[in-house]
């Protein structure tokens, strides 16, 4: 197991004592709307450099249409080393569990709220090898959080078939075999400085021009909702 800092325990659980949700819903008939974030491309290596700042970049597209729709890319050193199916939130309003059911046999949730996954940039909150949901009453193992209540982990057992459609309560479904390899990949990346990102993907500075920094997992998750079409 990985050892954590007395400050990290605090961040794992408070996340588990969370809702696997990115926000509450205001209106079952009014979806959140999209946060408008500049899209990656392999070539941002080039174009943004401060992006070799981080040793891994993981890219993960939730569009349901198009050649990379529904995948999780890990680029290690700016190299494509890794691609998965993923699933994302379902991105549709949930109602929540109905009288008589249970949340991990009819995967409904413990409230009601938009299924949506979050696009944008977003650096390593927190991981949690053995993390067990509370509102989806499941484990949901070799969670690697990147913003409240939302992570990749490894898809619950039943639904590992809806891989590479939207699925999810939000969070970023994988399969058993590839989950490790994001967490292992993540857990074992040291920490150190990183430059500040905002969600929409640009540095942040000082007044005087400087990049700001921060020490931190040298991990970088891009969420986006990109259709390919060659």
């Amino acid at each position: 197991m990985l050892q954590h800092s007395f400050m990290f325990l605090i961040i794992v659980l408070s996340l588990s004592a969370g809702a696997q949700v990115w926000e509450k819903a205001e209106s079952s008939s009014t979806p959140p709307p999209e946060f408008v974030m500049r899209a990656f491309k392999e070539s941002d290596f080039q174009t943004y450099p401060w992006m070799n700042e981080f040793t891994n970049v993981i890219v993960i597209n939730k569009s349901n249409e198009g050649r990379e729709r529904q995948t999780l890319r890990l680029f290690v050193n700016g190299k494509l080393q890794f691609i998965s199916k993923v699933s994302t939130g379902r991105e549709k309003f949930e109602e929540g569990c109905k009288p008589g059911q249970d949340p991990k046999a009819d995967h409904c949730s413990g409230r009601a709220y938009w299924s949506t996954t979050p696009t944008g940039y977003f650096d390593v909150k927190a991981l949690d090898e053995r993390y067990f949901s509370k509102l989806w009453k499941t484990w949901m193992p070799f969670a690697v959080f990147f913003e409240a209540g939302i992570a990749t982990h490894q898809a619950p057992a039943g639904t590992e078939g809806k891989l590479g459609s939207r699925a999810s309560g939000g969070c970023v479904r994988m399969h058993p075999n590839d989950a490790p390899v994001i967490f292992k990949t993540v857990s074992n990346t040291p920490q150190g400085l990183i430059p500040v990102i905002g969600r929409d993907g640009e540095l942040k500075k000082t007044p005087a021009g400087d990049v700001i920094r921060k020490v931190g997992n040298k991990t970088l998750y891009i969420v986006q909702n990109v259709v390919i079409k060659q």
